[in-house]
């Protein structure tokens, strides 16, 4: 009686195969040529402000247990009622508006021991330009100013999937920004100095978001 090795083999196999392997589900980690698009908005600590904005991210290269990751983001911040504390102590209404489109370099991993979960986690460098806005009005005088600089930050955060497609997110940001105000006098009269020319943001926030995996 003659017979094939090659059922039992598989058998064999199966049957010390750990169930990870028995029972593979897919992964939502990125993968290369994979493209996320997100809407978001979220609040920021430093200063308490508003932020809404738009960002995409495309997996470009695998490396070790992850996907390294380029994208941009586009984004608004408006600081919410005392954006001065020195202002409000004045009887100044200061409010500021900030406009930043940063590039991201990403890189995409998933916790150890969780690679067949639903969430994708990740940590970003940003880096871009920045375009902050401020309005000054007193009882003497009011003026307006806007000016441009350099705009770096980190992010770290994750998605959750809801479905092959759809997930929902939260990312923390740390952002750095300088530059100088173009200032133009409204009403009144009053000397700009180096100090009110000058502008520094340093912001801390949390911004939650929606997306969809396009590929």
């Amino acid at each position: 009686m003659t017979f094939s090795l090659s059922p039992v083999l598989l058998l064999l196999c199966l049957a010390v195969a750990p169930p990870s392997v028995l029972a593979q589900q897919p992964s939502w980690l990125m993968r290369p040529g994979q493209l996320d698009v997100h809407a978001e908005g979220g609040l920021s600590f430093i200063p308490p402000s508003f932020e809404a904005g738009a960002s995409t991210e495309v997996g470009v290269v695998g490396l070790g247990p992850g996907t390294l990751s380029v994208g941009a983001q586009l984004g608004l911040r408006q600081c919410l009622l005392a954006c001065s504390l020195s202002g409000v102590l004045a009887l100044e209404r200061i409010s500021t508006r900030d406009v930043h489109v940063l590039g991201r370099l990403g890189y995409h991993f998933i916790w150890p021991g969780k690679s067949q979960g639903k969430v994708d986690l990740q940590g970003a460098l940003l880096g871009g330009v920045m375009e902050a806005r401020i309005l000054r009005d007193t009882p003497e005088f009011r003026y307006e100013g806007r000016g441009r600089g350099l705009a770096f930050g980190l992010a770290v955060g994750g998605n959750y999937f809801l479905s092959s497609r759809f997930f929902v997110g939260c990312e923390a940001r740390l952002r750095f920004a300088s530059g100088l105000y173009a200032l133009s006098l409204t009403r009144g009269s009053y000397a700009f100095t180096q100090e009110d020319r000058q502008w520094v943001r340093l912001g801390l926030g949390t911004v939650f978001s929606a997306g969809v995996r396009l590929f």
